[in-house]
């Protein structure tokens, strides 16, 4: 390797140091017993240096990552011509580069001039990517033989770790790695910003430190019940306290990962920040608590003129009833005649069972009770006649005399606007705004399900993550416009190409995922990703021009009964397509399937389009 002309597989690993890192000098540096030579190098212009004056010399005697905060203030370094002359060092992190035989070649090194001091994430990243050095050292050190495999194995191992760091550290919602007693083992950047820790902060913490204490004995319930086997995810809605001592809304979900033998061994959470969505429903049950209360306010005033009352209750959009502790009526607005059909006059005396009917009644008498017992009760989600397509809120008032509860009053909304609008908004979050497709959130949303549905209900599904190929030559050349125009062409082929009751999602970029439920043979796999190919394949109409692109298709299947989760089966289909791609492009791969799915399919098989 030494003298050997610069390779771009060498210089990619340097620039990406360079940037993941900020720094203006990266190299990667072999030792001989007299010198040291950079096989690649960025921000600097020499090929080697004298080796009793490197770095380097001191990093290959080092187990892992050697890293010196400020070289001036180390007594190793402090003479050094390297430091006090130019390239005027003051930061180094180095990691040994070894052979198969472990013996060390040479480091992949980052320089500063200034000190600095490198993050727990950037080491390991430096780590990752020096072992990415490392493997293209082995590969021309040795000839294939099956320790040369098996390394490679490892090295996939920790390729495809990296991919997960890269996701766990990019995704917009809070992601955390945690211990079975709670401590925080890894965080990603979105989690500081929700919280307001910073990572170093998180990791010597618990999620019982910050979560609110009256929150706490709900969410350890349910971490006790993973435990045990009685679930296998959980969620809820919770509060955190952030640094600043204020008070942040989250929904949490939470799996439990075994190890192979069945043994708990963490806990992977993900977290969102729904302080405004909370923030804006506490709104408007203040803006509704404060309407009823006026309304009570009123109707007591009125009490003693009942003309009065019936005519001002007549004349107001809400339901208002006066129910005494028998649960019959003892007053009614006129509202009642259009949304029941009874004169109110002859509802008092009737039970409230005759005119809402049995159902409504039914799911409605624990909070009759509840109310009769002193408690202001809400009961959401009415719907008292099922033609109408109308959705109520109800309000039951504890009316009180002397203490005690002699009855309670009705006020119930139509809030079935209100409803329409949670709705649409729903909907809209979970849509691509580009193809009109359902987006990542939707497919977490189905994906979820299906899981469910395939461990407890035993329907299969399978899971098909797409890759375009030649999409970025295409964007890069005729420009965003074009390629958006592409990517909404693309939508409408997947959705012709598969069933009515397949969902086809766009996960980011040229990234699509088709969930096809009740799947439950190879062969149907291959059907369907064939027609993705072939549909794929034709050429595009741009206007003035044509286009051509292929796509890579990896397959994850989930049998009837098999327990997995929705981030194993994006894994897995993910891993397949890399492979389907680095098999060819423009075909597909089947991910390996366990052998608990007990389906009667090969662990790998790839077709290319033109089959």
């Amino acid at each position: 390797m030494l003298d050997t002309p610069p390779e771009e597989v060498f210089d990619r690993i340097t620039r990406v140091v360079a940037e993941l890192l900020q720094v203006p000098i990266v190299l990667v540096s072999l030792v001989d017993e007299h010198r040291q030579w950079f096989k690649s190098r960025v921000g600097l212009d020499v090929c080697e240096t004298a080796r009793d004056v490197s770095f380097c010399s001191h990093a290959v005697h080092s187990e892992a990552l050697l890293v010196v905060d400020d070289a001036l203030a180390d007594e190793r370094f402090a003479s050094n011509p390297l430091v006090t002359g130019e390239p005027f060092v003051r930061f180094y992190a180095g990691v040994p580069l070894r052979s198969a035989e472990g013996l060390v070649l040479g480091t992949l090194c980052a320089i500063d001039t200034k000190p600095r001091t490198l993050s727990a994430n950037l080491r390991a990243a430096l780590c990752d990517l020096a072992a990415t050095v490392e493997r293209e050292l082995v590969q021309r050190e040795a000839a294939r033989d099956t320790r040369e495999v098996q390394e490679n194995d490892r090295r996939r191992l920790r390729l495809s770790e990296t991919r997960f760091h890269t996701i766990f550290q990019q995704t917009p919602t809070g992601k955390a790695i945690v211990d079975l007693d709670g401590r925080f083992i890894e965080v990603n950047p979105k989690l500081c910003e929700i919280t307001g820790y910073s990572a170093s902060e998180l990791v010597h913490m618990t999620f019982q430190e910050i979560t609110e204490e009256a929150d706490l004995a709900a969410d350890l319930q349910l971490v006790a019940e993973l435990l045990s086997g009685a679930r296998q995810t959980y969620s809820l809605e919770k509060r955190y306290r952030k640094r600043d001592g204020g008070t942040v809304w989250i929904h949490l979900s939470v799996a439990l990962l075994r190890d192979h033998d069945g043994t708990p061994s963490h806990f992977v959470s993900v977290m969102q920040d729904i302080t405004s969505r909370r923030h804006s429903e506490q709104l408007l049950r203040d803006y509704q608590q404060e309407l009823e209360r006026r309304v009570l306010e009123r109707t007591c005033e009125l009490t003693s003129s009942r003309m009065a009352l019936q005519t001002i209750t007549d004349n107001l959009p809400i339901l208002i009833a006066h129910v005494d502790a028998n649960l019959c009526y003892r007053f009614n607005n006129e509202v009642y005649r259009d949304v029941f059909g009874f004169d109110p006059m002859a509802l008092r005396g009737k039970s409230v069972r005759e005119t809402v009917g049995d159902e409504v009644f039914e799911c409605s008498y624990p909070l009759f009770q509840r109310v009769l017992a002193g408690e202001r009760v809400t009961h959401e989600d009415i719907v008292y006649n099922v033609e109408s397509g109308r959705v109520w809120s109800a309000t039951y008032i504890p009316d009180m005399e002397r203490g005690k509860v002699v009855g309670f009053y009705v006020m119930s909304q139509d809030i079935t606007e209100r409803k329409q609008r949670e709705n649409q908004m729903h909907s809209e979050i979970m849509l691509d705004a580009l193809t009109g497709l359902p987006n990542r959130r939707a497919l977490q949303e189905q994906l979820s399900l299906a899981v469910h549905s395939a461990r407890d209900e035993e329907i299969p599904f399978a899971l098909f993550f797409m890759d375009l190929d030649g999409f970025k030559a295409i964007n890069d050349q005729y420009g965003h416009d074009a390629g958006d125009a592409l990517l909404r062409q693309v939508a409408h082929r997947l959705k012709k190409a598969t069933r009515a009751t397949d969902l086809v999602c766009r996960l980011a970029g040229d990234e699509f995922v088709l969930l096809a439920r009740d799947i439950a043979s190879a062969s149907a796999c291959s059907r369907i990703a064939q027609d993705i190919c072939r549909a794929i394949g034709k050429t595009f109409d741009l206007g003035q021009r044509e286009a051509q692109l292929g796509t890579s298709v990896g397959i994850a299947m989930c049998a009837a009964g098999y327990a997995t989760s929705t981030e194993t089966m994006l894994a897995e289909a993910d891993r397949a397509m890399y492979e389907a791609k680095r098999k060819g492009r423009n075909g597909f791969r089947f991910a390996p399937i366990s052998a608990e799915a007990e389906l009667a399919t090969p662990r790998m098989a790839a077709v290319s389009a033109a089959a």
